[in-house]
């Protein structure tokens, strides 16, 4: 037979207190296995937000022209004269600088910039200016074309392309380019492989890829919505049915309950977590090698903040009906102000002040800065924040929270 420690004894008010909450966990559990939303915002909700927004950005074509910006530092020179009409030249106007049939046809529209001078690299003055992509052609590469004509062994030829992978279109752009210097390969000069495209990412966005932006954003959206939209009905509808104050006049304490409840909502957050990046594996090729262990605690405190607010929001809302719109009017602006959907930096600066108000922003951020060692180092600030923010808003959430019979 079992043995159960004294009730009076620490380890056995510790033992009695374990129980409670796991009783708290477990009846959550059974009510949320018998509710048809509860399983669809658990399983159905993240797939179809993953799927959506992948397609949105990921695959569906645009019909406006993509703005290219380009950075000639070409000069080609022979002997003392310098000639205008060059390799470099003609790659601009294959890429339709100065046709806008062309240009429509690429769906590309390009702009010259000139960063003669400039003390920053050109990926630092990109994400300065917020341009997605820009294209460089060096000095000496229609002399590296031409004398590929004549000499086999030259060198190969780059055009160097830096880019942002988190905007889908950098993607497409990047395959216009490649696709016209092939042309010219074969059309102009003649060869096959002398003129290739050298690719470079803007900083901190080394080996990712849009999809690889999206997961972990998706991941604490379908979080926060599913979960704070769980916890606001579970407390409004024991609340109005009188099973909270039953429950008041138990030996369960306040924490325990909300302890019991934040633990099931951690659970689901690892269920939901699993789903969505299976989701962006199989849908996208979403890159697994970019998954930290630590965002397994960005998950449980990122869960654990977002529930810790529905206890806060619980309190005030007396209707179930009213559940709805309450947690709504807190989940869509986080969804799309808060960076987890859209870089936070492409936002007007004063949006980015205002992204930085949402908790979602934190963990978002924490999720993201811990999918590449360039990045990792900037992870902490957002991690504590995270911490910080799941253990204030539970403790809060815990005090406030009402069992009079409504």
């Amino acid at each position: 037979m079992k043995k159960i420690p004294d009730k009076k004894t620490f380890f056995g008010k510790i033992y009695l207190s374990l129980r409670r909450i796991f009783g708290i966990t477990s009846s959550t559990a059974t009510d949320w296995v018998r509710s048809g939303p509860a399983l669809f915002f658990t399983f159905i909700y993240p797939i179809v937000m993953i799927l959506l927004f992948g397609y949105i950005f990921g695959a569906a074509p645009d019909d406006s022209l993509y703005t290219l910006h380009y950075y000639n530092e070409d000069i080609y020179v022979v002997g003392d004269q310098s000639y205008s009409f060059n390799p470099a030249s003609q790659l601009l106007l294959e890429l339709g600088s100065q046709n806008e049939t062309i240009a429509k046809e690429l769906n590309l529209h390009i702009v010259e910039v000139n960063l003669t001078g400039s003390s920053i690299s050109y990926a630092e003055w990109m994400k300065n200016n917020d341009i997605p992509y820009l294209m460089v052609i060096p000095s000496g590469w229609s002399e590296a074309v031409n004398e590929s004509k004549v000499n086999t062994t030259a060198p190969i030829a780059n055009i160097n392309y830096y880019y942002d992978p988190s905007y889908t279109s950098s993607f497409e752009v990047r395959s216009i380019i490649d696709n016209v210097l092939q042309e010219m390969n074969l059309n102009e000069f003649g060869i096959s492989t002398t003129i290739l495209i050298e690719v470079e990412p803007t900083p901190s966005r080394e080996g990712l890829d849009y999809i690889d932006f999206y997961v972990p954003g998706m991941i604490m959206v379908t979080i926060s919505t599913s979960g704070m939209m769980g916890m606001v009905g579970i407390i409004t509808e024991q609340r109005q049915s009188g099973l909270l104050y039953k429950i008041s006049s138990s030996p369960i304490k306040k924490w325990e309950w909300a302890l019991g409840q934040q633990l099931w909502q951690v659970i689901m957050g690892i269920m939901v977590s699993i789903l969505t990046i299976l989701t962006g594996w199989i849908a996208f090729d979403f890159n697994l090698t970019t998954l930290h262990p630590l965002m397994i605690l960005v998950i449980i405190f990122g869960t654990m903040t977002f529930a810790g607010l529905a206890l806060i929001l619980g309190r005030f809302i007396k209707r179930p009906e009213a559940a709805m719109a309450a947690t709504m009017s807190i989940v869509f602006p986080q969804m799309f102000l808060s960076g987890a959907i859209f870089p936070a930096e492409i936002l007007p600066n004063y949006m980015q002040i205002i992204a930085k108000i949402f908790p979602l922003y934190y963990v978002s951020e924490a999720m993201r800065n811990m999918m590449l060692e360039s990045t990792f180092h900037k992870a902490w600030i957002p991690f504590g924040v995270t911490i910080a923010m799941g253990l204030v808003f539970f403790i809060l959430g815990s005090i406030i929270t009402n069992w009079r019979k409504e």
